[in-house]
């Protein structure tokens, strides 16, 4: 019978006694490789790389599969609960609704993309010692983030659609009139008392929410790869900078997020 210990070792824990009666030692042994245990697929998913463009074209992936963490974007790490801000876009497979678990992790069954599974997800090595150096697995709420090579390897929106000028033109208009800079230097100033930045903030956030069935209608695209095109709704995310966004009606409000849980 065999248990998993931090999972870089195993325990091996023998069945019954020598003839002496004196029971059998156990024997610690080294992991030397992958053995689908799903620990890195429960922890978080991997960030694409440029290689991985072909699982797009073949079929393996989807669209709606993987979604968008654009530059300047507040991320919380599953790793160590603190925010960070992504200093470039990265296109990353998605999570299970409320979990960090990979949408493709199947339990006792495995990781269900394991043979066309993205390269991070190849690369990545829990076992050795070595591993923060040897990985480039990037998933959130893993043991350690590794963005070594992502600036330049890292697949974004422009490679994968790279030959549809309007959905470029799209993303570059978006980027325009709500990038996460321009929300960061808005909170900014509503932190330093200038309440004309809420008005800021909400056009951006409104810009951001009728943008979404807007695109879906007009250029028959599934809302299921709008995470992908668009970046994760700011309603949503909006979250990182302390505030939560409630909807009455047709009209949103911007509300302290412990003003709100205390209400």
């Amino acid at each position: 019978m065999k248990k998993k210990y931090d999972e870089k070792f195993e325990i091996v824990i023998p069945q019954g006694a020598h003839e002496d009666d004196k029971p059998k030692k156990m024997k610690l042994i080294k992991r030397t490789e992958c053995v689908r245990c799903g620990a890195c697929c429960t922890k978080g998913t991997p960030s694409l790389l440029k290689g991985d463009l072909p699982l797009f074209t073949s079929g393996a992936l989807s669209y709606g599969d993987a979604y968008t963490i654009r530059e300047g974007e507040r991320i919380r790490s599953g790793a160590d609960d603190e925010i960070y801000e992504s200093f470039i876009e990265l296109i990353k497979i998605r999570t299970g609704e409320g979990t960090s678990e990979c949408i493709f992790y199947r339990g006792e069954e495995g990781c269900a993309l394991y043979e066309s599974r993205p390269a991070q997800c190849r690369e990545y090595e829990c076992w050795p010692s070595s591993s923060r150096e040897t990985s480039g697995h990037a998933a959130e709420g893993a043991p350690y983030d590794v963005f070594e090579g992502l600036e330049k390897e890292g697949l974004t929106r422009s490679d994968i659609f790279h030959s549809v000028d309007v959905l470029l033109e799209i993303i570059k208009k978006h980027e325009e009139k709500c990038s996460y800079r321009g929300l960061s230097d808005a909170f900014e100033k509503l932190a330093g008392g200038n309440e004309s930045a809420v008005e800021e903030i909400m056009d951006m956030l409104q810009y951001d929410t009728y943008a979404r069935p807007f695109l879906e209608e007009r250029f028959k695209i599934p809302g299921g790869a709008m995470d992908l095109i668009l970046g994760r709704p700011l309603t949503s995310t909006v979250n990182e900078f302390g505030f939560k966004v409630a909807r009455r009606g047709d009209e949103y409000i911007l509300l302290p997020i412990k003003e709100k849980e205390e209400a």
